[in-house]
């Protein structure tokens, strides 16, 4: 009879095992599948994962030894004190419950000895906790299943789950030790008894649950779910205890948002006997530095803390190699008062118009009249790169964001794109009548806004140079330009007095803030882009609220959204910047005193 291929391989095997002398090999070889069908492979694999690790705890076994309770908790209970890991804190909450099952569970089997051991050994960890230690005293005379019917609060213990927090990793470590040895006296009580509901991240003490706060829907005891009567779960203190209090917390955040902002704080930088002569003024984004332009073609560094300015050494000199035996001697020369509090920066052949500053500090933009832009590296103080492009003088200059562009504009009628790297223009914007006097770069880099003589402002796109936005409307040249930080809104102002804010979304004129007397020469966007700070040759700085106005128009005219005014002794005003932590830099010249 002719064999099929399949029990021809089953015969060798057979042979093969009894030449091993391997017994009652038929019956294992019989019973065993050499091939599976598609269908047969898919449900061994769906087996095979529901079995795994994280089934671990559902799939324990219906009994287990109640006399390896004492030695798997005890294993249990060394594991998570023993541990360095954060998530061995969180685990530990499963102690506590775990105690009170086992314990239980030992009395329903008449094990005396085993309860006494078992309660001596491990019940002093639990009477630190006041809630805690009612508990495990009222275990100390539960002996038998009886006395267990007898206790309330016990007897709830074993209707109701006890519900147990834990975050996902903290599970998954939990699973894991579970599985390494033998557990199934643990799996059992954490499959039967608890309730574990696993969170995406770690909870807080502020953490609103939706049955935590509502009245008679906690048990009479944390943790136990489903129990009625008693009285409600503690919340933590802060944790607001009803909806009328959420409720009061959300109208006063509102309130703090909607309402008058706080006032800003003004730190004031002016130049004296420099009246005639500086043309602008800015302060580096950290603080550190004070840079200013003048008409006599040069650029100062002011250094505002109390480290002074100190040149980097050149590297271009082979012969100083520093070995790892050299003693450097750098911190050495700072003590020594090396360095100087003010450089001069010198390079520029006509009156310096703007100066601007790199995100990171490390470097310094200027602009002039003799049509150039010139690099500072602020590390050596030398000029590393001069950009030509413009035919007429550079009137402003600004960077990009990220310190990746930077724009200009000119007495030539055009704003144009520049890259650090390369010394010519990547883009030019024409389309203003007259001079280009202001640029901004938008918060994202990808548009850029300009003002010009001609008393309009456009708005470009920064790639494709094309104009995407025209505001008209200022009756002068216009002078400064801010875009706020959410990106939503342009301020321009000039010479015509007016402080006027754009809607990018819509084109339109959002308001228009008036206050000032003489032409506005620098705006700012406070980091939250609820105020925007103004200031003029009038010898004032303005701050105004754009989200609303505040009661009535103030007496001299001004426009109600008008939140602070500050003046001082300065014949003019320059510039504004706000800072972090609510600060507002402002820089101008000093008001001489007249000579007797």
């Amino acid at each position: 009879m002719k064999r099929v291929r399949t029990e021809q391989i089953q015969y060798a095997v057979a042979q093969y095992l009894k030449r091993r002398q391997y017994v009652d090999t038929d019956g294992s070889v019989k019973g065993a599948k050499l091939f599976q069908s598609a269908e047969e492979m898919a449900s061994s694999l769906t087996v095979q994962t529901e079995s795994g690790c994280a089934n671990i705890v559902s799939a324990a076994p219906c009994q287990s030894d109640p006399q390896q309770y004492e030695a798997q908790y005890s294993r249990l209970r060394s594991f998570l004190s023993e541990t360095d890991i954060s998530w061995a804190k969180e685990v530990s909450s499963i102690l506590y419950p775990l105690f009170v099952y086992l314990h239980l569970d030992l009395v329903h089997c008449g094990l005396k000895g085993a309860v006494d051991g078992f309660y001596s050994r491990f019940h002093g960890a639990f009477l630190q906790d006041s809630e805690q230690r009612a508990t495990i005293e009222q275990l100390r005379h539960v002996l038998t299943a009886q006395d267990v019917a007898a206790n309330p609060k016990l007897s709830a213990f074993l209707e109701h789950k006890y519900v147990v927090h834990l975050t996902e990793p903290a599970y998954s470590y939990l699973l894991r030790y579970l599985q390494s040895e033998d557990n199934s006296g643990l799996c059992r009580a954490l499959s039967t008894h608890l309730q574990v509901e696993v969170t995406a991240s770690s909870r807080t003490d502020y953490q609103l649950y939706g049955a935590a706060g509502a009245p008679n829907s906690a048990s009479p005891w944390p943790g136990v779910d489903g129990a009625e009567g008693g009285e409600g779960v503690e919340v933590p203190a802060g944790v607001p205890q009803s909806e009328a209090a959420l409720e009061a917390l959300q109208d006063c955040i509102k309130k703090v948002r909607e309402g008058p902002p706080t006032l800003t704080t003004v730190c004031f930088y002016a130049f004296h006997h420099t009246e005639q002569t500086l043309n602008a003024a800015e302060v580096s984004a950290d603080s550190r530095l004070l840079a200013a332009g003048f008409d006599s073609s040069t650029v100062k560094l002011w250094s505002l803390r109390p480290r002074k300015l100190k040149a980097r050494a050149h590297q271009a000199d082979v012969s100083l190699i520093h070995l790892a035996c050299d003693v450097l001697e750098e911190e050495a020369d700072e003590e020594d008062g090396s360095g100087s509090e003010i450089k001069t920066l010198r390079g520029h052949s006509g009156p310096v118009f703007r100066t601007a500053f790199l995100t990171d500090s490390c470097g310094l933009l200027s602009c002039s009249e003799d049509t150039t832009i010139r690099y500072w590296d602020l590390g050596s103080f030398t000029n590393t790169a001069l950009y030509r492009g413009h035919a007429y003088p550079v009137w402003d200059v600004d960077v990009s964001p990220c310190s990746l562009y930077f724009a200009s504009g000119s007495h030539d009628r055009t704003a144009r794109l520049w890259t650090f790297s390369r010394t010519y223009p990547l883009r030019l914007y024409a389309g203003h009548l007259a001079d280009v006097d202001c640029v901004k770069f938008h918060p994202n880099s990808s548009y850029l806004a300009t003002g010009s003589t001609d008393k309009t402002v456009r708005l470009w796109s920064a790639q494709q140079g094309a104009s995407v936005r025209l505001f008209t409307g200022h009756r002068g040249p216009v002078l400064a330009l801010a875009f706020s930080p959410n990106g939503k809104y342009l301020a321009s102002a000039g010479e015509d007095q007016r402080v006027k804010l754009w809607d990018l979304a819509s084109g339109t004129l959002s308001k228009d803030l008036r206050g000032h007397t003489d032409s506005v020469t620098s705006l700012s966007f406070s980091p939250d882009s609820s105020l925007v700070a103004s200031s003029s040759i009038d010898n004032s700085v303005r701050v105004w609220d754009i989200r609303n106005s505040h009661g009535a128009a103030p007496a001299d005219g001004s426009s109600g959204e008008l939140v602070g005014l500050y003046t001082g002794n300065s014949s003019s005003v320059l510039n504004v910047q706000f800072m972090a932590c609510n600060l507002l830099l402002v820089t101008g010249t000093a008001q001489e005193k007249a000579e007797p």
